[in-house]
Order: C-alpha cells, then sequence, then structure tokens
C-alpha cells in the first residue's frame, strides 16, 4: 500500500506541474531542444523569475531534468521519467503500453 501511495504522489505531482498552459508551452519547447531561462523567455512573454518558477515546478513534478554547463543550467524533458508515470498511470486504468519511442 506505501509503494502505491508514493507513486500515488509521483502521479499528482506529475499531473499539478502540467495543470499550467504556461507550463505546458514551456513543456513544448523543450520538447523542441534542451533550452536554459534565458532562451525560453525569448519564447514568451515572461519575465525570467515567472520562468524560473515554472521550471521549477515542473522539476519537482519529474517533466524535466536539468544539466549544468558553466555558469548555466539547461532544461530538457525528462522522457524516462514521463514515459514511466505515463505506463503506470494507464495501467490503472486498464491500458497497456506496448512500445514507446525514445
Amino acid at each position: 500500500m506505501a509503494a502505491t501511495e508514493g507513486m500515488n504522489d509521483k502521479v499528482r505531482l506529475f499531473f499539478e506541474a502540467l495543470s499550467d498552459q504556461n507550463r505546458v508551452r514551456i513543456i513544448d519547447v523543450l520538447l523542441e531542444s534542451e533550452s536554459n531561462v534565458r532562451k525560453i523567455c525569448a519564447h514568451f512573454s515572461m519575465k525570467q523569475p515567472s520562468v524560473s518558477h515554472h521550471l521549477a515546478v515542473l522539476k519537482k513534478g519529474g517533466l524535466v531534468k536539468t544539466r549544468k554547463s558553466g555558469t548555466k543550467i539547461f532544461y530538457s524533458v525528462n522522457k524516462k521519467y514521463v514515459t514511466s508515470i505515463m505506463t503506470y498511470y494507464f495501467a490503472r486504468f486498464g491500458f497497456q503500453v506496448k512500445e514507446i519511442e525514445e
């Protein structure tokens, strides 16, 4: 039961991270290529603190991962984690994910 509760908490954080249209738009940008905050800001009319906040929520939900290069932090979609959460979630509804491309 505790394992299921832990996984349910991960699923909750995952979907909470996607509950804001700005975060969904950020994910769309990151699906194109890895980016730093400055480059992400260039796609939107949001200021850097707002984008950083959204990225922190996405990271907490497991949707993005980071890579540091010098003084810059680059963000990308955490496809492995997204796949694991979606596979688990679909299985809870009786669906089976047969194949997911990386």
